[in-house]
Formats: structure tokens, sequence, C-alpha cells
């Protein structure tokens, strides 16, 4: 007969010493049990003024802390619904205590992990362990009479965070102002304080100064694209107010379109001369000047995405991964040359909309450090005879330029690229399919020699050329998602989705990630207006709707026919 289970038991050498560690444990055992009720708070009352002296912060923050600390080293991070639960609280009236886990994050005491839309998670930080295993008082990061360096190196960390989704909009500008309130001495705090930034402007525009300030010191950029800048906005129509010069740090001469060939860029902004000069005086700013073209998207502004891919697909996405690493993109290159081979690669991704083709382009340059060169299908077609074939040559010397500025070559991005790969006219009746023709005998051409990567998406691969075919070397065929990849699409997209639900939804509907996304829109709005978490229900009324406007039909795409 099997021997009747019984629960373990523990007893540790300082069970009843009072160390941090202890005290840690005494609490989360009891809190565990009952919640933070009014008996645990008198029952662990020393415990927790112990360990909040070494730290010096509040009851709550220590409870937190000894939940969180339990499952730092674990791969079940706690959450703030997790928190909620272990502390014997709704979701409601956990809502207050997200300020103190942030300026607990803000005092090194914990680390934040997650995105703005999925799971945020924390874990104590090395320092704070160390000082609880050493049972020493605990050194905050420093906040303070920061030097021009350091403010520098904290403000870069900021965005940094929102970049990889760490910060959210409003906790960025949150961290952002405090970092300038705290560090007044400085001559940059001071004239920013001083400043419309903290009368007139909103914060999407600080976001933005301080965004611009961020490349200009810590990366020598002079300029930044609107389009990237916009991207710190709430606002709608923030374009628009850039175009007319209406924001008030354009107004009061903060910022300034930038200047190329010597006449003003509109589609980029650039700090005053002003500012450079009066702003600055303590600090030191880099010599690097980065390459900079308002449609070259830099790696590092890339935000991870989790994408997920049929078996067949993710060997072939691999390989490229692996492809771009560095310093196997240059033994790789190296080794080709050494034979007589072209050392430039060509890829094309193709398959049905909204399996991922654009997103794992991006990904991949993000996961290399690869900034991407995108190619505006528009701007290479022109009405004047000669002007698009100057486009298309200059594009490509463009791209040769950042390869040899950069210490990684770009990757050259052309999405849909059907709209210019498409196959060419054998009669010729029209000056317009005689420049079509002459265009794409350029492509073919440039990318006989291409040095570094180039990469084109295509939802239609039967209608570009066969010599365009020929010349890529990798092509990756994305089909719809399996059940099991779409299931893990829906737990993505809705994280307050049951493994049951979502395998229940996947089953049921062969959706692409773009479909399931549209639908997650959906739900998310409905959520913001109503207050209704979606139900099963609920999502599979959007799923039939999703059908009706997109048909359920899908064309196979391939080589040939």
């Amino acid at each position: 007969m099997p021997m009747p289970s019984r629960r373990k038991s523990f007893v540790s050498e300082d069970l009843n010493q009072q160390t941090q560690t202890a005290c840690l444990n005494r609490i989360y055992k009891k809190v565990s049990e009952t919640g933070f009720s009014a008996e645990a708070r008198d029952k662990l009352k020393d415990d927790i003024d112990y360990v909040s002296s070494f730290f010096n912060i509040d009851n709550y923050c220590t409870v937190m802390m000894a939940a969180i600390l339990e499952k730092t080293n674990t791969h079940n991070l706690m959450d703030n619904e997790d928190i909620a639960d272990f502390l014997g609280c709704t979701n409601i009236e956990f809502i207050p205590f997200h300020k103190k886990l942030n300026d607990m994050e803000r005092l090194g005491i914990i680390q934040i992990y997650g995105n703005r839309i999925g799971r945020k998670c924390f874990r104590v930080t090395a320092a704070a362990q160390t000082a609880i295993e050493n049972n020493e008082a605990f050194v905050p990061v420093k906040l303070s009479g920061l030097t021009p360096a350091e403010f520098f190196s904290r403000l870069k960390k900021n965005f940094k965070y929102w970049w990889d989704d760490i910060f959210d909009d409003e906790r960025l500008i949150e961290e952002l102002d405090c970092l300038v309130k705290y560090n007044c001495h400085l001559q940059f705090c001071e004239k920013a304080l001083n400043s419309s930034l903290y009368t007139d402007c909103s914060p999407s525009e600080r976001r933005m100064f301080f965004f611009l300030c961020n490349c200009y010191v810590n990366d020598g950029e002079e300029s930044i694209s609107i389009d990237v800048l916009t991207r710190f906005s709430d606002c709608l129509d923030i374009e628009n107010s850039i175009a007319d010069e209406l924001l008030p740090m354009q107004i009061d001469g903060l910022v300034n379109f930038a200047i190329a060939d010597g006449m003003a860029d509109t589609n980029a902004l650039t700090l005053s001369d002003e500012v450079k000069s009066e702003y600055f005086c303590d600090v030191k700013i880099s010599q690097k000047r980065a390459v900079h073209h308002k449609d070259l998207i830099s790696a590092q502004f890339i935000q991870a995405r989790q994408l997920f891919y049929n078996d067949a697909e993710a060997a072939q996405i691999a390989r490229l991964e692996s492809l771009l690493e560095a310093e196997n993109f240059t033994n790789v290159q190296s080794r080709l040359l050494s034979t007589g081979m072209r050392k430039g690669f060509n890829a094309i991704f193709y398959g049905a909309p909204g399996t991922g083709k654009t997103a794992s382009v991006y990904e991949l340059a993000r996961k290399s450090g690869r900034d991407i060169l995108l190619v505006d299908m528009s701007k290479l077609k022109s009405k004047w005879v000669g002007d698009s074939e100057k486009s298309v040559k200059g594009l490509f010397e463009l791209y040769r330029s950042l390869c040899r500025s950069k210490e990684k070559a770009p990757i050259l991005f052309f999405n849909e690229a059907d709209a210019i790969f498409s196959k060419r006219f054998e009669n010729i009746e029209h000056s317009v399919d005689q420049m079509n023709n002459s265009l794409q005998n350029i492509i073919l051409e440039e990318m006989e020699k291409i040095d570094g990567i180039l990469i084109a998406t295509t939802n239609l691969l039967t209608n570009l050329d066969p010599a365009f075919e020929r010349r890529f070397i990798y092509k990756v065929e994305f089909k719809l998602p399996e059940k099991e990849s779409r299931a893990k699409i829906w737990k993505s997209m809705i994280t307050s989705l049951s493994d049951n639900d979502a395998d229940t939804l996947a089953g049921r509907y062969t959706f692409s990630g773009g479909n399931i996304e549209n639908i997650a829109r959906k739900s998310t709005v409905e959520y913001v207006i109503s207050g209704n978490k979606p139900t099963l229900s609920t999502l599979d009324s959007y799923c039939r709707e999703e059908i009706l406007n997109h048909g359920n039909k899908r064309t196979k795409i391939g080589f040939g026919q």
C-alpha cells in the first residue's frame, strides 16, 4: 500500500532569531495563511519593524517584499494580482500599492519585469538580497545629488525601460520629472524647470524633449524623426501641431525643424542652438555622430514582440537569426568571398496577410542589433522620366554608405515588395511600362552586388518576376498558425484567457495572428468602455464578425503554379 502523504516541515537554525532572513520568513508564512489582517499585523509587528528599519520603508512595503523575495529566484515571479491575493485584498484595494512598488523600484529594492500590455512581475534586486543575507542596512539607489554623467545615464536607462515595455507612458514621465526635480542643482535641470516645459507643455512634449536631449548627449544624434518622437505622444493630432509649429516647445524656441541640405526638414526635430549652448555647459556630449536618415529605424528603438511560429518557420527564422549575429555574419561573408561567391544575402518572406512577416523582420533586426532602412515604395516611382531611376540608385547608394559607416550592416527592407518586384512587361506599349522595367533592371543589378542584407515581404509571391525569385537565397513561407501556435497567440494577446478558452478558440477558428490581434484590440476597447472583461461568448461573437469582415477563404501562396 502507498504510504499516506503528509505535509513537509522544516526547522531553521535561526527560527527564533532576530535577523532579516528569519523575520521575512515569518512574515511570509503568517501572511500567506491569513492575509495582512489585524491579527497578523499585531503578531508580526516586531518582525516588520525590524526589517523596515534596515530598508527605511513602511510596513506594507516590507510585507510585499517578503512575498516578492519568496518567488525571486523562481521562474514564477509575483505580479500585482499575486501580491494582492497574498495580502488578502481585492485588486481595487491594491491600487494605492502600485505607487509603493514604483517607489521600491526607484530605490533599487525591487526590479520590474514585463510589458505595458501583459503581466508585470517583480523580483528583489541583488543588492537588496545581499543586505538581507548579511543582515545589513540597505543602501538605496542615489536619486538626488547626481553628477551630469550620472543624470544622463539614468535618463538613458528610463528610456530603455520604456522601449522594453517595462514603463508605460505615464510611468516614464513620472520618472523623468522626478529625476529633474531631484537634481535641480544641475544646470540642465534648473533650465528645464524654469522653462515652458513645466508651465505650458504637455507630458507628451516633455517626453519628446527629454528624448531629444538623451539622444543628443548619449548618442550624438543631432535630430530625430518625427515618426519616432510621436511614439511618446498620447495626442492623436500631435503630427499636425508639429507641422504647423504650434507646440509650445516650438513656439518658445526649445526645438526646431532639422536642417537637411540647407533646408528645413519637416520630418525631423532638433534641439535649438540656444538649448544646446545653455543647457549642456557642464555635460560631456557624445562624439559619435550616427548616420541619420528619416527612413532609418534604429535597432534600439524597435520594441520587443513575442512571436509564435509553426515548426517549419521557427527553424528557418532561427537559422537567419544565427546568421545575422555579428560574428557569424562576418565569418560567413569572409568564407563566401574567399570562394569567389557574392557575400550579400537576399531573403523573402511570403505568405498570407497577418502571419508575422513584417514583425519577424523587425524582431530579427532587434535581436541582431541591426538598424532597418525601410524602403518607401511610393517615393521610388515618380511621374518625371528619369527621377525614379535616380531614386532607386540613390537608395542603394545610401544603403552602401550606411554599411560603411555602421559597425553592423543594416537590413534593407522592402515591405510588400510585389508593388515593385512584379513581373516585367514583355510587350511595352506605354512609357510607364518602360519605366517599371527600367526600375526592376536596376534593382536586379543591385541585388547581385549587395554586400549587406536585403529582406522583402509579400502576400502575393506568384506576382513576382522569376528573375527576382532566383536572387533570394532564403525563401521563408509564413503559413497560417497551427492550432498550438494559435492558442499561444490568443493567450499572449488576451492574458485573462484561460488555457482551455484559448485552446477552444484556437480549435474553432483558423485565424492568422493579425486576425487575433484585431479581436484582442476590439475586446480591449470594449473593456475600456464598459469595464467588462471579455468572456468566451463575447470573443466568439467577435470571431464571427472577423470572418464576416475578412472572409474565411485562404489562397495558397507558393512558388509557381
